[in-house]
């Protein structure tokens, strides 16, 4: 199994619903101690995340960089991105976050969701997600997830939390002994992945994540207040990847 281009965007996208309101332009603040956070997943500068994309970005980019930040804040951003350690740089994202933490001040806000709207940065959003992509691939074999539906519940766990509360052998044990019962009972027909998600939710954190899982397991439910519909994002459990 390999995910296609098509399939990382659809991905990114559904995921992204969760992330914020923007797309690859989204941006918040210090709200989760990460400093601030960019783009479809919010890569920050608290998980290293943001520097290595915007280090990428104006390596390959400078000039559209200046003319989007202006002179003195692109260079000021160079900095943060090139010389800080990470703790500086998330201080700096909390000098700059708004009261309350959701959001930063308009004077940077608006140049960040303008790069976001960048080709170029979108293509580099896409590659430095590589990381969370193969993660969840390696899950989908250890686990049997062989949909799209499946793989996207994956992806969006590895974007928001990267293990689960157990052990993966333990997980992968409770999931083959329901498909061997369910191949004894239906004729040798494999578990769904619906039903294999179902024990996966087990073992997911109560709270955001959850939900956002079980909205990707069920299809559909509402998240932060908005209405996630798995049909949106081209996903499904009759599509395998």
């Amino acid at each position: 199994m390999a995910l296609s281009k098509s399939l990382k965007l659809n991905l990114l996208d559904s995921t992204g619903f969760f992330e914020g309101n923007d797309g690859y332009s989204s941006v918040s603040g210090d709200h989760d101690e990460q400093g601030m956070s960019f783009g479809i997943i919010q890569f920050n500068f608290g998980q290293g995340t943001l520097a290595p994309l915007l280090k990428d970005y104006i390596n390959e980019n400078e000039k559209d960089f200046k003319d989007i930040l202006g002179s003195s804040k692109a260079a000021t951003l160079k900095k943060v991105v090139f010389d800080y350690s990470k703790s500086k740089q998330i201080s700096w994202g909390k000098s700059i976050t708004t009261k309350g933490g959701a959001d930063i001040s308009a004077e940077w806000k608006k140049p960040f969701q303008k790069l976001g709207e960048e080709a170029s940065m979108q293509k580099l959003q896409l590659k430095h997600a590589e990381g969370y992509f193969d993660r969840a691939e390696s899950l989908a074999e250890q686990f049997g997830i062989i949909s799209t539906q499946g793989v996207a519940f994956l992806f969006d766990h590895a974007v928001q939390s990267w293990r689960f509360n157990g052990s993966h052998s333990k997980i992968e044990d409770e999931i083959n002994d329901l498909d061997r019962e369910y191949r004894n009972s239906e004729n040798g027909a494999r578990l769904p992945d619906e039903d294999r998600l179902s024990v996966l939710l087990d073992y997911i954190r109560s709270g955001d994540e959850s939900d956002r899982r079980r909205a990707i397991k069920n299809g559909r439910g509402k998240v932060h207040g908005k209405q996630y519909d798995v049909d949106d994002y081209g996903l499904s459990y009759d599509d395998e990847f």
